[in-house]
C-alpha cells in the first residue's frame, strides 16, 4: 500500500458479517471529514446568526419608527408652540401700540385742560 492506513478492528459479524474482520481509512480521509464537519457547524452558527440580526433588525426598525413619529409629533407640538409664541408677540405689540397711543391721548387732554 502507498498510504499510511489507520486500521480499526471489528468484532467479527459486529457489521458486515464474518468475512470482514478490519476496515481500513485512508489517513487522508480524516481531515476532509473533518473538515466538513467544521463547515457543517460554520453553516449552522452562520444561520443561526444571520436570525439573530434578522431579528435586530426588525426590532430596531420599530424603534426607528416610533422615533420617528415621536418626533414628528414633537415637530408639529413644536410647531405649535412657535405660532402660539408669535401670536402673543403680535398681541404684545398691539397691545403696547395701543397703550402709547392711549398715553399720547391722555397727554393731549392734561394738556388741554391744563390750558383752560
Amino acid at each position: 500500500m502507498t498510504g499510511r492506513l489507520l486500521r480499526t478492528s471489528l468484532q467479527r459479524g459486529q457489521f458486515w458479517g464474518s468475512s470482514m474482520s478490519q476496515v481500513l481509512i485512508p489517513a487522508a480521509v480524516l481531515p476532509v471529514g473533518a473538515a466538513i464537519v467544521a463547515m457543517s457547524v460554520a453553516w449552522g452558527v452562520l444561520q443561526a446568526e444571520t436570525s439573530f440580526a434578522s431579528e435586530e433588525r426588525s426590532r430596531i426598525d420599530k424603534i426607528a419608527r416610533e422615533s420617528l413619529k415621536k418626533a414628528q409629533e414633537n415637530g408639529q407640538a413644536q410647531a405649535v408652540t412657535e405660532t402660539k409664541l408669535s401670536a402673543i408677540v403680535a398681541s404684545l405689540e398691539r397691545s403696547e401700540k395701543t397703550q402709547q397711543q392711549t398715553n399720547e391721548q391722555i397727554q393731549a387732554l392734561v394738556q388741554a385742560l391744563l390750558a383752560k
